[in-house]
């Protein structure tokens, strides 16, 4: 501590100055009531602050509830209308399948139709013929000759129609010859139908009075091609032999 002489009065006196050093602060002390009392307004204060975020809480949870029903409900509807759409496409397809294939069978039910009435009417012309024949045909006739290609054995297939034209008052009965003309190796041939297949006497034999056909099967040579088909049909046993010939283009 250090002093300081100051004159006073005619006297030095010496004061001794205090230098600056730690400070005495003095404060107010509080009563314990000061300090429960901010405790409570502190407890009410968090208490508020608890219930009040809860209720948010509890709002929003409410809020994502009806949120999530609402989802649920619209899931289930367009499951619903899907489930349904995909129903009515498949009652469609099975509708459009069902009709194509109806109209298919209705194609060909017509065609079948078209086929026998065809053949119907080929029949009747053909009774009619026997029937009522033109004027110039009487007894024994050539009526008809037919061919086909069978395609299993690539062999061809013929039946000739015989008939008695006129009146039929008595039984026909005779042998029938079928030769096929053609070219082969660039000449004409001629092959007759005995030699072309399996056959026996008796299958280009004939007895009838009103019609008859005769079938079979034939197996053209190879190399030859086939132009016309000659027939020719006799009687025999009979007080008037008849015969009849006719010629037919090779159509098939």
């Amino acid at each position: 501590m250090e002093r300081v002489q100051v004159k006073l009065g005619g006297s030095l006196l010496k004061i001794p100055i205090i230098m600056a050093g730690p400070k005495l602060v003095i404060t107010e002390q509080k009563s314990s009531v000061w300090y429960v009392g901010w405790i409570l307004i502190v407890s009410i204060l968090l208490g508020i602050s608890f219930y009040f975020g809860r209720y948010l809480a509890i709002d929003e949870r409410e809020e994502a509830l009806e949120r999530s029903a609402w989802l649920e409900s619209k899931l289930n509807e367009y499951q619903q209308a899907y489930q349904k759409a995909n129903q009515e496409l498949v009652m469609q397809t099975q509708s459009a399948k069902v009709d194509n294939q109806s109209q298919q069978q209705l194609l060909q039910t017509v065609k079948a139709l078209q086929d026998t009435q065809k053949e119907l009417e080929a029949e009747l012309k053909f009774y009619r013929n026997i029937m009522a024949p033109e004027l110039d045909q009487q007894g024994l006739t050539i009526a008809n000759l037919e061919l086909a290609n069978n395609q299993e054995n690539k062999l061809t297939r013929f039946k000739l129609v015989l008939t008695q034209a006129g009146k039929q008052e008595q039984f026909l009965k005779g042998v029938v010859e079928l030769e096929v003309s053609g070219e082969e190796a660039g000449k004409e041939k001629v092959y007759p139908f005995r030699e072309l297949g399996a056959f026996q006497n008796k299958d280009f034999q004939f007895q009838f009075r009103y019609f008859q056909n005769i079938e079979g099967e034939i197996a053209l040579p190879n190399g030859f091609v086939a132009e016309s088909i000659n027939v020719r049909a006799k009687t025999s046993g009979l007080r008037k032999n008849q015969s009849a010939e006719k010629q037919f283009q090779w159509k098939i």
